[in-house]
């Protein structure tokens, strides 16, 4: 049963990755792109494509197969290359794949699957688009984008097995796409030596998909960005550089749409083009650029339906809809209390004293240093390697002293950013890969990575990568393909249900065997909550308000 499992994870990893190259080719349609950033932006059309029918119908297999067949068609179509499907790096690819997948076999759900990611996929294939859902739910008070994708990974029916393949699948292209262009880059470049930290990074930490909430998927897009950043003062080539221009705002946009705390990234598209207004003044006015305004445009649309505001709650961008819940404006502040560790000081002074003054830093650098600086030195420790075992090379790479001035800028800023709103490692981890690549840019001036020593060290990362997982799948009663389930007790509520909608609530007391999991909503029927709320049913929309 393993095996077939096995077989048919391959086959799914390949096709769907095919066509999200298709669906990424729609996009960028008049542009020369690899296949790596067809899948790239192959993510940011089927978000446009789920967000924009769940307005209007439920989000279901059928659907979800017309978009992957579209993708298959504009692949085979556009993307077919005659080279040797035995080529030597695509057999490097292979296994390299392969050393992966132990990831995401009997995987371990992360703390908010079964409080959000899962619920909210499911409402997006039970139901079409509701009103004022976010009173059933704070998590859907600012909706990450990247779930909105979730849906069209059920195998069938409420299955969620394959719920989280699309960030796995992001992930190994990720992974693919860094080592592609190292390997390609005769030249040595900033762009090579912020990859090769990258690359190592994101192998050695990110080894459980427990780790892959919509965080890793938002650092990943804001990674891409930075890197063509660094690319785009490499060349001087005008088309070029306007390609990169084109890439590096889509993937910005849509990492923040993945993630509020990724703001700090939209610096760079500005950057550009403001320093290069001469010829990209009239750019961002082409319609290739008009895919990434209609999602941010359905993005909003989505908010104001979840809401009542546009964006995140506050009181410009709300308005007096039946469905807006004034407890929305108090979420940035119980957030922020929550994000600076308020728990740490909880029984000392209450939380407005505690956000005053940076009263709080002690306290959350106390609970959060073990952590950033396990995270650095991660990222640092084996380019210190490769950087011991080297000797100075007479060939020096230019400096480009503008690209890291302005990352050094775009650096200081974010984590100032950062620090006042959400200091949360997982959420600044492209800042940190930047500041650890802006310092190790200066040493490495005279110092060239080959592709031997690379690979050299990729291969031991991998292995750990392997060992990791097979250890904690060996420790495993069964080994499948999927997600460790918690199966909660529910109760219906039969007083505020309606006939065309019941409303459900977790059997907290029979769930104690489940922990604090037995709290959580996982798959129980829609809508779930143990709120109060109350439902309307007005032109064939649900509404939901608070009582």
């Amino acid at each position: 049963m393993i095996i077939v499992s096995f077989i048919f994870f391959l086959v799914a990893f390949l096709f769907i990755s095919a066509s999200l190259a298709g669906q990424g080719k729609i996009i960028g349609f008049k542009e020369d792109l690899n296949l790596f950033e067809n899948i790239f932006l192959g993510f940011i059309f089927l978000a446009i494509f789920n967000t924009f029918l769940h307005f209007f119908f439920k989000i279901s297999i059928y659907s979800s197969l017309m978009i992957f067949s579209l993708g298959l068609i504009f692949f085979f179509k556009k993307l077919f290359v005659k080279k040797s499907i035995f080529s030597k790096k695509n057999i490097i690819f292979l296994l390299i794949l392969l050393i992966l997948v132990p990831i995401f076999i009997s995987q371990k759900y992360h703390e908010d699957f079964g409080y959000y990611h899962l619920p909210y996929a499911l409402l997006l294939i039970k139901e079409k688009i509701i009103f004022g859902i976010a009173n059933s739910n704070a998590a859907y008070v600012y909706n990450s984008l990247w779930l909105n994708i979730y849906p069209s990974f059920f195998l069938w029916d409420s299955n969620f097995d394959y719920l989280t393949f699309s960030s796995f699948i992001l992930y190994v292209i990720f992974i693919f796409f860094l080592i592609n262009g190292i390997l390609i880059e005769k030249d040595w470049k900033l762009s090579k030596l912020f990859a090769i930290i990258s690359v190592f990074y994101f192998i050695l930490k990110f080894t459980r998909i427990s780790e892959y909430g919509v965080d890793i998927p938002s650092a990943i897009y804001s990674n891409i960005a930075i890197l063509y950043f660094i690319k785009f003062f490499e060349t001087k080539n005008e088309n070029e550089k306007k390609k990169l221009f084109f890439l590096i705002l889509n993937f910005s946009i849509f990492s923040l749409l993945i993630k509020l705390s990724s703001i700090p990234i939209i610096v760079l598209s500005i950057v550009l083009y403001f320093q290069n207004f001469k010829f990209l003044k009239t750019s961002i006015l082409e319609i290739k650029f008009s895919w990434i305004y209609f999602l941010v445009t359905l993005f909003l649309i989505q908010q104001f339906i979840y809401t009542g505001c546009v964006g995140f709650p506050n009181s410009f961008s709300c308005f007096n809809v039946s469905w807006f819940n004034d407890y929305f404006l108090t979420l940035k502040n119980i957030l922020e209390t929550i994000n600076k560790s308020y728990g740490e000081a909880k029984d000392i002074m209450s939380s407005q004293e505690y956000l005053e003054n940076f009263r709080w830093f002690p306290f959350w650098l106390n609970r959060n240093y073990f952590e950033i600086l396990n995270h650095i030195l991660t990222m640092a420790l084996p380019i210190l390697i490769i950087y011991f075992i080297l000797r100075n090379q007479n060939k020096k790479y230019y400096k480009l002293y503008k690209v890291r001035l302005n990352l050094t800028i775009f650096v200081f800023v974010s984590l100032i950013f950062w620090l006042s709103f959400s200091p949360v490692y997982r959420f600044a981890i492209p800042y940190f890969i930047t500041f650890v690549f802006l310092i190790f840019s200066v040493f490495f001036d005279k110092k060239i990575i080959s592709n031997k020593i690379f690979l050299s060290i990729l291969i031991i990362c991998l292995l750990f990568n392997f060992s990791k997982n097979m250890n904690r799948i060996f420790d495993k009663n069964k080994i499948y393909f999927g997600i460790d389930k918690i199966e909660n007790k529910y109760v219906k509520d039969f007083e505020n249900s309606k006939p065309y909608m019941g409303i459900f609530f977790v059997d907290t007391k029979n769930n104690n065997a489940n922990g604090w999991q037995g709290r959580l909503c996982w798959d129980v029927p829609i809508i779930c909550t143990n709120l109060k709320i109350q439902i309307n049913k007005n032109k064939n929309y649900l509404f939901i308000s608070k009582f």
